[in-house]
């Protein structure tokens, strides 16, 4: 498995950003610039920037990238199906895994305060516990939403409003995670596959 974190992109100049775009081929150029903020134009290069230097490293691909999407909308490589990846980015950094199974990823920042009211929505009474009577709940929070979002982008379904009850035994016992506690760098992320013999 590759796995690459990019942290504090926050810090990337329009001058860095030019930079990136150059080794963009144009239709994800245009998909950069798309964005409004230079943040979110920074996480879009970043992110695919990091795939294709993985794919160089692990594959020797030197190629672009190129897309097709399947069940909802997950991005696939149309030319390597053989070869897995996953990307996913917030305000504190940007990731990227590549495998030769199924795989997820998620990073999220770490929130200041826990909203409780969030809490509810997305954790069964179960999980609301073990969070809320956690040494540190923000962290605890972030740890099983980052396992959530990513076991749901290994599956290909996407966020849903069945979060509560998306961890059953059942499911639980086919996933493996990783799971990276970042506080130094603001963030939490977590790694999910399938189980394999």
């Amino acid at each position: 498995m590759y796995l690459q974190v990019f942290d504090h992109p926050q810090d990337v100049t329009q001058e860095e950003l030019n930079q990136y775009l150059l080794l963009l081929p144009q239709w994800r150029q245009k998909k950069v610039l798309s964005y409004r903020f230079l943040i979110d134009q920074v996480l879009c290069a970043k992110a695919y920037l990091l795939l294709k230097q993985g794919l160089k490293l692990i594959y020797g691909i030197d190629d672009n990238p190129k897309f097709k999407y399947v069940m909802h909308d997950k991005p696939v490589l149309r030319d390597y199906p053989d070869i897995h990846f996953n990307l996913s980015h917030c305000r504190q950094g940007v990731m990227c895994v590549i495998d030769n199974h199924p795989i997820g990823c998620d990073i999220e920042e770490i929130e200041e305060k826990l909203d409780i009211d969030l809490c509810h929505f997305c954790y069964n009474d179960s999980e609301v516990e073990s969070i809320v009577s956690s040494p540190d709940p923000c962290v605890e929070f972030t740890k099983l939403w980052t396992k959530k979002e990513a076991t749901l982008k290994l599956t290909g379904e996407g966020i849903n409003d069945d979060l509560p009850s998306l961890f059953k035994q059942d499911t639980l016992e086919r996933l493996m995670f990783n799971t990276i506690v970042r506080k130094d760098k603001g963030f939490v992320y977590t790694v999910c596959r399938y189980k394999y013999p």
